[in-house]
């Protein structure tokens, strides 16, 4: 249990007796505050804040505030929006909503204020039943500009017609200029979704939703049912639910409350009270077991055997239950959470399924506790059921261990003192769900309350015996099911042909006329270009010139350099080690299976949940990684192997302890273990691409003409999915697992485990640092010191032969790429390159890509780490197309008079990334990674900053006009001219 000394429990209780009469002092309840009256205070010292809640008397809207001593200031507006159909209303009216308010007349103002702001975070999201408008900014000018901007957005929208068909659906020619040409369904948000289902981990958590929570249809909206929807329907649901009586608003930070009080009580003042007609929605009722079965996608990457998915779910209560569902959480956590948990071992590592399904877990974002176990890749639901039984009947019987529970709230309590820069919108997430669904905020952040009454609780015995017992044995149960089709990809686009025909075959002439009228003014609205001097702005002089600076020391712990940051981290340690290594090249495409090896196998004395539990016990937690960086000097490749730890400042010996049996120990030999996490690896690959597809497809596009890129290839791009198949065949003969996996595994350890050029990073305060270096020369002496054998260096490694590459895969949208080389991070043209991808991302390829072609996303990015210049698109329907619109890009910089003000933008965009708060455990990464110091940092600001455009038109025209590009393409190949392309396929290897 959490155990606390008396002396330092009357500590804080006198602390927090001194604090709560100080805050009820600055927020006396009942005091009302330009028209809001505050109902109710909490302190909540154990996490440093104090939340305020209030209530506009005149509209009955809520706010939560949370006061803490914290620059990174968020605002938030959100609303509850039930999706009465499967159209995607509410989804589609979040794109809308920020298309032009009143106030700010102008196309877009949304993505028009991301450079004109510092923000660190702007967004807008859908959930099942609520919608938000959150943003993230440590600058108080521009947290007055975002606040005025989202509240007229959200409150006073324009929701022109013509946002609708471009953000929603429409039909349309394929070629706008040409009448004769084909009609087709387009929209942004059509595409999008079109690129969600296109994710089978999406598709089945989204059907299994649909399924068990039919009351809250679909709120992104199903390709299917979305061009159902029509603009009289936007405005309805728009009217029904954008109310401040339906609005739940949201500060959190250090500015002053009663500005955003003022300034939200006269952005009401045209409101009344409604009384708010959005009921919380219910799931089925689970009288008694229901199974439901869809059809879904083959996996081409996985064998025909494991394509089957199935879930069992219980409803465990409700989320208004803080403290049961906090319990609830611990015990999902003790049965699935690593190699130690009950279920993983019934489940995962005897074999019966590959991994977990995207939904196993407790899920508490809607109005019911819903407690899934679900299975990638097995044979039967009957297997899985009876597993299940059996394993939640046994610890219905015998508990879990003390140690394992104390170990889970070591972990909350280390979370808790973890200082996270982005701590307020975390906040924001885990609150807003059972906000709307009328879960009390205050029991949420009474973390000391729910913990001392579960140590209470706890001490009485079998409270986690008598929770299986209450909701899981002999309880109804929800199974969910997706079987493979053969024909899933030609049933889906079947179906989109006949929708359109349908719709096209009851056109009179008239009617194309106005669809071909409507597509031509729609074109021409989209590169109209407009005053944008209503918006507000910052300024390039709100920027400071000198570079905030996280200042480090060095030293030297026998041969290996240790860099030292001293500051306050909450009683805590950080420690980072890493080694540079070269290493044959066909060795490249095992590093990651080596790096996940060591925390997953054990070793011959220990298994690996045994050190899993001391890991929780002692430490935040260990991780290993391979990194590939370019030198900021010359771009040359730099491969290393790295391994890190957090831990009470108390516990970082076992840190060092932990890790040294891990790199001298684990056990590669151990066939059952690797089989399993081999096998855990490949489950969802081409998940990750649908997800992820325009960063593998500009990974590959990079490999031809950047060396790092193409070890990164090899590492964890497209080669590396085709490496995992490879290895998923391997493992099924034994002879060949033998020599092409595990003897190439304990080949590689001699390559890396090896304190010769170990260098480390530490983070703590002072004390603790000295300690920690005493621990580092401990184990430094325990491992071997063989100097590296002699191979070639990375900067050797070839490049990818292919400029044309085309992925393969049955997606309904596609990913699109094209990569330019570029220079290294200290060369001066670096600077103009990425204000230059700035100004072609926000003035040409947003319009282009995104509002023209259809594109969800879609720009050009300088990786100035990397010295690649390159473009993309994300969930596309005409990705070739695209690669023609990113081959004007270069000519669009060079002949466009870039004005001071679109300068001005690009380098505000620029600085949100760079200026952006940091956490602790990051103060000092970018030296110590990419080798990057801070006077390079400070030239690289200074060069931004000072940017002109004769700079810009000059880079376009030396490294954009009529280069050679590589590209490289993700998606489905049916109806595309690729025939002297490289074709990549990622089916299966038989």
């Amino acid at each position: 249990m959490l155990r606390i000394s008396p002396a330092r429990l009357s500590a804080i209780r006198r602390a927090s007796t001194y604090n709560q009469a100080k805050v009820l002092r600055k927020y006396p309840i009942g005091q009302t505050i330009h028209g809001f009256e505050i109902k109710r205070v909490l302190p909540v010292p154990e996490l440093s804040l104090t939340a305020v809640d209030l209530v506009h008397t005149r509209t009955n809207s809520n706010h939560l505030h949370i006061d803490r001593d914290d620059s990174n200031n968020v605002f938030s507006i959100g609303f509850k929006t039930n999706p009465p159909d499967k159209t995607g209303v509410p989804h589609i009216l979040e794109h809308t909503t920020l298309c032009g308010s009143y106030k700010y007349p102008v196309r877009d103002p949304f993505f028009k204020m991301l450079n004109r702001s510092l923000s660190n975070f702007m967004n807008a999201m859908t959930g099942h039943d609520y919608t938000f408008f959150p943003f993230a900014t440590t600058n108080y000018k521009d947290f007055e500009n975002l606040r005025s901007v989202y509240l007229d957005a959200t409150l006073n929208p324009m929701l022109k017609k013509e946002d609708f068909y471009q953000e929603g659906w429409r039909l349309e020619n394929e070629n706008v200029e040409d009448k004769t040409s084909p009609l087709t369904f387009k929209g942004v948000v059509y595409n999008e979704m079109k690129g969600q289902v296109s994710n089978s981990s999406y598709l089945y958590w989204i059907k299994f939703q649909e399924a068990i929570y039919p009351s809250l249809n679909n709120s992104g909206g199903d390709p299917t049912k979305m061009t159902n929807l029509t603009y009289e329907d936007l405005l309805d649901f728009h009217a029904n639910n954008y109310h401040p009586s339906n609005a739940k608003t949201f500060t959190y930070g250090s500015f002053s409350l009663k500005d955003t009080l003022e300034h939200l009580n006269e952005e009401y003042r045209t409101f009344g009270k409604r009384m708010t007609r959005n009921i919380v929605k219910e799931p089925i009722e689970l009288t008694e077991s229901k199974t439901v079965i869809e059809k879904g996608p083959i996996d081409p990457m996985a064998p025909p055997e494991k394509n089957l998915k199935a879930s069992i779910t219980w409803k465990c209560g409700e989320p208004s239950n803080v403290y049961e569902t906090f319990c609830l959480k611990l015990l999902a956590n003790l049965l699935t959470d690593g190699h130690s948990s009950p279920l993983y071992q019934a489940l995962i590592e005897s074999g019966l399924g590959d991994d977990f399904t995207v939904n196993s877990g407790m899920d508490s974002t809607t109005a019911a506790n819903f407690f899934t176990i679900g299975l990638q890749g097995l044979s039967s639901l009957e297997e899985l059921e009876k597993v299940l039984t059996e394993t939640l009947q046994k610890y219905s019987e015998t508990g879990f261990e003390d140690t394992k529970i104390h170990a889970i709230i070591q972990q909350l309590e280390l979370g808790k003192k973890d200082q996270k820069s982005d701590f307020g919108m975390n906040l924001l997430y885990g609150l807003l769900p059972g906000w709307v669904n009328k879960v009390d905020t205050f029991d949420v952040l009474a973390w000391d309350d729910v913990i001392s009454q579960f140590n209470e609780e706890y001490k009485k015995g079998n409270l986690f015996q008598n929770l299986i017992k209450k909701y899981f044995i002999d309880k109804p149960t929800f199974k969910f099911v997706m079987e493979p089709s053969e024909t899933y990809e030609q049933d889906v686009k079947a179906e989109e042909e006949q929708r359109l025909k349908s719709i096209v075959d009851g056109l009179h002439e008239e009617d194309r006329d106005v669809i071909f009228e409507r597509g031509q003014h729609l074109s021409e609205k989209q590169s109209e270009k407009e005053d944008l001097s209503v918006l507000p702005s910052l300024k390039v002089s709100d920027i400071p010139r000198d570079g905030a600076s996280k200042p480090v020391s060095h030293q030297t712990v026998g041969d290996s350099p240790v860099q030292r940051r001293i500051t306050d981290t909450n009683g805590l340690t950080y420690l980072r080690a890493a080694r540079d290594i070269t290493i044959p090249y066909e060795l490249y495409p095992y590093l990651s299976l080596f790096s996940d090896a060591l925390t997953n196998l054990g070793t011959e004395t220990q298994s690996m949940a045994e050190i899993e539990d001391k890991i929780k016990l002692y430490t935040g937690g260990l991780s290993s990684s391979i990194s590939v960086h370019s030198s900021p000097v010359d771009l040359s490749p730099r491969v290393s192997f790295n391994f890190s730890g957090v831990s009470l400042n108390q516990n970082s010996s076992h840190i060092y302890e932990i890790w040294e049996n891990l790199l001298l120990n684990t056990n590669f030999n151990n066939k059952e273990k690797l089989a399993t996490l081999i096998r855990t690896l490949s489950s969802n690959n081409i998940g990750s691409v649908a997800e992820s597809g325009h960063s593998y497809a500009r990974n590959l596009a990079g490999a031809s003409i950047s060396t790092t890129k193409a070890i990164s290839e090899s590492i964890s791009g497209i080669e590396q999915l085709q490496f995992l198949n490879k290895l998923n065949t391997w493992i099924q003969d034994d002879a060949t697992f033998q020599s092409n996996i595990i003897d190439k595994l304990n080949e590689l350890k001699t390559h890396l485990i090896n304190s010769n050029s170990l260098r480390f990073s530490l983070i703590s305060d002072e004390a603790s640092i000295h300690e920690n270096e005493a621990h580092i020369s401990k184990f430094i002496s325990k491992l071997p010191s063989n100097p590296s054998a002699t191979v070639v260096p990375p900067s050797c490694y070839p490049l990818r032969p292919s400029t044309k590459s085309y992925i393969k895969l049955p997606f309904q949208v596609g990913y699109a790429s094209s990569a330019i080389k570029g220079v290294p991070y200290t060369h001066p043209d670096g600077a103009v390159l990425q204000v230059l991808s700035n100004l072609l991302t926000y003035k040409y390829l947003h319009r282009e890509v995104r509002e023209k072609g259809g594109a969800y996303g879609g720009g050009a990015t300088y990786s100035g780490l990397d010295g690649l210049f390159s473009y993309y698109s994300y969930r596309d329907p005409n990705s070739m197309q695209s690669l023609e619109t990113f081959d004007k890009a270069g000519e669009f910089g060079l002949n466009t008079e870039w004005s001071d003000r679109d300068l001005e933008e690009a380098k505000l965009t620029i600085f949100q990334s760079i200026d952006a708060p940091m956490s602790v455990k990051s103060e000092g990464n970018t030296l110590f990674k990419e080798g990057v110091t801070d006077e390079m940092r400070q030239k690289r600001r200074e060069q931004i900053l000072d940017v002109d455009a004769i700079d810009v038109k000059e880079a376009a025209e030396k490294y954009l006009v009529g280069k050679n590009k590589s590209v490289a393409v993700v998606g489905n190949a049916e109806s595309q001219d690729i025939e002297n392309w490289d074709i990549v396929d990622l089916g299966a290897q038989q």
